[in-house]
C-alpha cells in the first residue's frame, strides 16, 4: 500500500526510526517518516542517534571482520610450517593439500564475488573508509577487496575521488564528499555532501537533505549540500521525491532543490 501520502504522529514515527536507521523500510514508508522528520526536532534527534549507532555497529563488525583475517593468516602459516616439517614423510599429502586449499578458496571466493556488495575499485587523494585511510589497508594486504558495508562512511577529501562497484553499476565520488552506506541490496547511500557520477544499469537509491532519488537504471551526476540538491541525468530511468512530490528523471532532466 502506497503510505507517501501519510502523516505520522511521533508514536508512528519513532516506530519506524529503528528499522529506518538500518535501512530496512520501503521508499514508500520513508517518504511520509522524512516528511515527520524534518517538522520534529525531536523525532530527529532520536533518528540521528539510531544513525551513529548504525555506524558504530559497522565499525564492531569492520574490526571483527579484521581479527578474523589475522586469525586466518596465522593460521595458515603454521599449516605451511607444519606441512613442510612432514613433507618427507608425507609427500603426496604435501602436494594434494595445497591444491584442495587452492580449490577451495577459488570456490569460496566465486561464492563471495557474487554476493551483493559495495566495493572499492579506484581511490586518488585523500580517501577514508570506516574511518581510515585508504592507504592503512594497502598496508595490510587487503586493498583487493575494500568493501563499504552498512553503516560505515566513506570521506572524500578536497581534490580527491573514489570509485565503487555496487550492484548493477558504478558511483563515482569527487571530494569533498562524505556517504553513509544504509543497504546493499540493492544499494542505498546516503549522501551528507558531494559530487556523485551514476552509471547504472539496476535500482539505486539515494537520500540526501533535501530528498530521496530513486533510480531505476540509467546514468546521470548528482551534487549534494545541506542547502541545495543538483540532478543532472544524461539517460535512464529514476525519481526525485521531496516536499514538493515526484518528480521523473529523464533524458536531459536538469533539476535544482
Amino acid at each position: 500500500m502506497d503510505t507517501r501520502g501519510q502523516t505520522l504522529t511521533c508514536e508512528d514515527a519513532r516506530a519506524r526510526i529503528p528499522q529506518h536507521a538500518q535501512g530496512g523500510l520501503s521508499t514508500e514508508e520513508v517518504t511520509p517518516l522524512r516528511a515527520h522528520l524534518e517538522a520534529c526536532p525531536e523525532c530527529a534527534t532520536l533518528y540521528r542517534e539510531q544513525v551513529e549507532a548504525s555506524v558504530d555497529i559497522g565499525l564492531s563488525a569492520i574490526k571483527e571482520v579484521e581479527e578474523a583475517e589475522t586469525r586466518r593468516r596465522v593460521q595458515r602459516a603454521r599449516t605451511s610450517v607444519e606441512m613442510g616439517s612432514r613433507a618427507r614423510g608425507f609427500r603426496w599429502r604435501t602436494l594434494l593439500m595445497p591444491l584442495f586449499f587452492a580449490w577451495l578458496i577459488i570456490q569460496v571466493s566465486g561464492v563471495f564475488a557474487q554476493a551483493p556488495r559495495i566495493v572499492l575499485v579506484e581511490a586518488d587523494g585523500m580517501v577514508e573508509v570506516a574511518g581510515r585511510p585508504v592507504e592503512a589497508y594497502e598496508e595490510l594486504g587487503e586493498d583487493d577487496v575494500l568493501l563499504l558495508v552498512r553503516g560505515s562512511w566513506c570521506q572524500v577529501a578536497d581534490g580527491g575521488s573514489a570509485v565503487f562497484e555496487v550492484t548493477g553499476g558504478r558511483v563515482s565520488l569527487t571530494g569533498p564528499a562524505a556517504v553513509l552506506a544504509e543497504g546493499v541490496e540493492p544499494p542505498r547511500l546516503r549522501v551528507q555532501h558531494g559530487t556523485l557520477a551514476l552509471d547504472m544499469k539496476g535500482p539505486l537509491e539515494l537520500i540526501t537533505q533535501r530528498g530521496v532519488v530513486e533510480i531505476e537504471q540509467g546514468r546521470g551526476v548528482l551534487v549534494a549540500g545541506p542547502e541545495v540538491v543538483e540532478i543532472t541525468w544524461s539517460e535512464g530511468v529514476g525519481r526525485l521525491i521531496d516536499a514538493r512530490g515526484e518528480t521523473a528523471l529523464e533524458r536531459g532532466t536538469v533539476l535544482r532543490r
